[in-house]
């Protein structure tokens, strides 16, 4: 009876280390976030150490998942696809503010052409509560990608439009540990 009860406690706490892990894993990292053994209480340091961890972790993560969506939606721009499934790595209400835009540019006949600059980096980073949320602030750099009509191949940047400016980006762990741009927004007025 005590062996089935230490396998039963066993399997447990198997189930539940499997659990946290594929929890806190994002964006198909393969490397699991350090998670305490559910037997012990983590000392203040390990506590410290287990949250510098998660902020480590985290940073990496929204970084990522930022990227993903600048490589995403700039393919989707320059093919003029506003049918493009970007839910992977933006959420409301960002998701609807780009496949707004991509579907003007669409209805106006213009698609983008070349690729954009990107050198973001994250800003904050707040893991003391759930969900796990982080910003970026990013360079974005247009000055070799340009918005042309599809019908003549043509500019149609306006005169004097800034191409270098701050994006910034609010990202969010979701439930299926996935991390998505939530908020967006070009800050023209502000060069880099």
């Amino acid at each position: 009876m005590a062996s089935k009860a230490r396998r039963v406690g066993v399997s447990r706490r198997v189930a539940l280390t499997a659990a946290l892990i594929a929890g806190l894993t994002a964006c198909g990292n393969d490397k699991p976030a350090v998670v305490p053994s559910p037997t012990s209480t983590p000392s203040s340091a390990e506590t410290s150490s287990l949250e510098n961890g998660e902020d480590a972790e985290a940073n990496a993560a929204a970084l990522a998942a930022y990227q993903n969506y600048v490589r995403s939606y700039v393919a989707a721009s320059n093919k003029g696809d506003y049918n493009a499934k970007l839910d992977k790595f933006v959420a409301d209400p960002a998701l609807l503010t780009v496949r707004q835009d991509l579907l003007i540019k669409f209805q106006q006949g213009l698609v983008t052409k070349g690729q954009p600059v990107s050198a973001p980096a994250v800003s904050k980073v707040e893991t003391s509560q759930r969900p796990f949320t982080a910003e970026v602030e990013d360079c974005f750099d247009t000055g070799k990608w340009d918005v042309i009509s599809k019908k003549t191949g043509k500019s149609v940047r306006t005169t004097g439009q800034a191409t270098r400016y701050v994006v910034m980006a609010k990202v969010e762990l979701f439930d299926d540990g996935q991390w998505r741009i939530r908020e967006v927004s070009a800050q023209r007025e502000r060069p880099c």
